[in-house]
Formats: structure tokens, C-alpha cells, sequence
């Protein structure tokens, strides 16, 4: 009884990665924001802490891709070092690589650039450019059938030197 329990809770790898693309469209489904509001009262005003699903959403897809790293190829690897580099960066890192273009902004706009913001957008924007690298790799490598990176039951591993398949 208990194996076949255990059996029915075995998640799938194809299973762990198609519910974590779901989360991420869950959160990417409503506007990607700070929920944190303050209330004012007569006396006082109390703030109420929520989510951020800018920060959410960028968590989702940098696990994601962590899950599929070693299926990666020389694409996805490449969009993956130049996504994560500024996904994992500080606000001051990502005010010195942008430097000319906030700068830019800046004079277009004449006035000063608020950078949290502007570096959380660019985080955003790297994590969607990742998500479409990730979601590309999953199409090639046929992600949607029931076998995945090499879950198929029905696979036979040869180790014999004279082709003879074995079982377990």
C-alpha cells in the first residue's frame, strides 16, 4: 500500500517544471508591483507590508532557470551568464553599466532619474528575456510530451559491450 502511495505523489520533472511556468504566469497575469500601502489614521498612520511581484516574478524565473541548468545549451547559456549578471546585481552595479543611458533619460526628461525603480525594471526586463530563452530551450527539447530529459519508462540502458540491453 504504501508504494503505491508514494508512487502517486512522485512528481514527474516534466510535472516540477510545467507548475513552475504556471506560477510564473500567475504572478506575470496581474500588474507586477509593490502591494505595500500605508493607511493614515487621525493620529497615526500604520503600513501594511505585501508582496512585491516585481521581485516574485523575477525569483520565479531565475529558480526555473536554476531547475534547468544542466539541460542547458550554448544559447540559453549564453542569455542565461548576461541575464543573471544583472538579475543578481545591486542597484549601484546596474547605475554603472547604464550609466550613459540614465544619463540620457536624464536629459530628456530634465530631472533627475529615480534608480529603484529603473533598476528594478531592468531586472524585469532581463528575467523576461531569460523567461523566453528558457521557454525556447523547453520547445526544443520537446517539453510538452510525456517523456523529458530522459524520464521515459519505457528507456532501456545499455551497459554490455555486446549491445545486450539490461533491465535495472
Amino acid at each position: 500500500m504504501e508504494t503505491q502511495n508514494y508512487n502517486q505523489d512522485k512528481l514527474e520533472f516534466r510535472q516540477i517544471v510545467l507548475k513552475h511556468i504556471q506560477t510564473i504566469l500567475e504572478i506575470s497575469s496581474k500588474e507586477l508591483r509593490d502591494k505595500t500601502y500605508v493607511t493614515q489614521h487621525s493620529n497615526y498612520s500604520s503600513t501594511t507590508e505585501q508582496e512585491d511581484t516585481r521581485y516574485s516574478y523575477i525569483q520565479a524565473i531565475e529558480n526555473l532557470a536554476y531547475i534547468l541548468i544542466p539541460y542547458f545549451d550554448d544559447k540559453v547559456q549564453q542569455i542565461f551568464d548576461e541575464c543573471i549578471e544583472i538579475i543578481n546585481s545591486y542597484d549601484f552595479q546596474i547605475e554603472n553599466k547604464y550609466k550613459e543611458e540614465i544619463d540620457l533619460i536624464q536629459n530628456d526628461i530634465k530631472k533627475e532619474v529615480n534608480l529603484k525603480p529603473y533598476c528594478i525594471d531592468k531586472r524585469i526586463l532581463y528575467a523576461k528575456k531569460l523567461f523566453v530563452a528558457l521557454n525556447l530551450l523547453l520547445n526544443r527539447n520537446d517539453y510538452l510530451k510525456s517523456a523529458v530529459y530522459g524520464e521515459d519508462k519505457d528507456e532501456l540502458v545499455s551497459d554490455d559491450e555486446d549491445g545486450e540491453e539490461s533491465g535495472e
